[in-house]
């Protein structure tokens, strides 16, 4: 039970700001080795983000509240994730990624399209997390307190899908510099298990956010891997942030006919 704990705080170590015990850190641990508690580590920071909106919906309109929440959740994490999309988005748009590498000038160009990349997708997710503060939960929840839930969903399970990622990657995509990463079938289950089950509990809704998040996750995942050939840390971040985004958009969509 205490290797398992440390486990999860080597997750939240790795993958958040939050600070963790320095014992936690002692010894040689690998990162695929925490991540069957990533989905967990997304529970810890939708949960963060919902008492935030919780907090600042009682003081401001909604979308200050919801800009508040997407902020705390972007702090937690130090902004891995859409940084991840950002680098992700700008290898993508280069017509021949094994090229040599740009001049200073092209350089800035991809990042700033990486950059407007994630601003548009902001707004995306800003817009869908407004519409979603007005949706009815199956089950009675105090006020405000409903898109908290949602973003622990959403959350958790893209997360999840993060793991699945990992879990299948091969050395054949993997760069000289990363080694391949170890994770059972038993690490892989335990995390879609803890990553989907706060889905299932909003109803029709959570399984057709989870269904929209799932199938980005079997589109995007294998691009990727086509077109980049080696296994990176940055298309990690943007598959969680894809697989966020599509759930809030396929909950967002099943509510509005429900």
């Amino acid at each position: 039970m205490i290797a398992q704990w440390r486990l999860f705080l080597l997750a939240l170590r790795y993958f958040t700001r939050i600070p963790v015990p320095r014992w936690v850190i002692l010894g040689e641990t690998r990162v695929d080795s925490a991540a069957r508690f990533l989905p967990l580590v997304g529970a810890v920071v939708g949960l963060i983000g919902g008492a935030v909106y919780w907090g600042a919906a009682e003081f401001w309109p909604t979308s200050v509240a919801v800009v508040l929440s997407m902020l705390a959740t972007m702090l937690m994490t130090g902004g891995i994730h859409e940084l991840g999309l950002a680098d992700t988005c700008a290898l993508l748009s280069q017509p021949k990624p094994t090229q040599a590498a740009p001049d200073s000038k092209g350089a800035t160009r991809l990042g700033s399209f990486g950059m407007l990349v994630v601003v548009f997708f902001l707004l995306t997710k800003y817009n869908g997390l407004m519409a979603l503060s007005a949706a009815n939960l199956a089950f009675a929840i105090p006020a405000n307190v409903g898109l908290g839930v949602i973003m622990i969903a959403a959350h958790t399970s893209s997360r999840a899908l993060v793991v699945s990622a990992i879990a299948v990657q091969s050395p054949t995509h993997l760069d000289r510099d990363t080694a391949p990463p170890r994770m059972s079938i038993g690490e892989l289950c335990f995390a879609l298990l803890t990553g989907f089950l706060p889905a299932t509990l909003l109803g029709t809704p959570g399984l057709i956010g989870l269904a929209a998040a799932i199938i980005m996750r079997i589109g995007f995942v294998p691009y990727v891997k086509k077109y980049l050939g080696v296994y990176t840390g940055d298309y990690l971040g943007a598959t969680q942030q894809l697989t966020e985004v599509s759930f809030y958009l396929g909950a967002l969509a099943a509510w509005t006919y429900i």
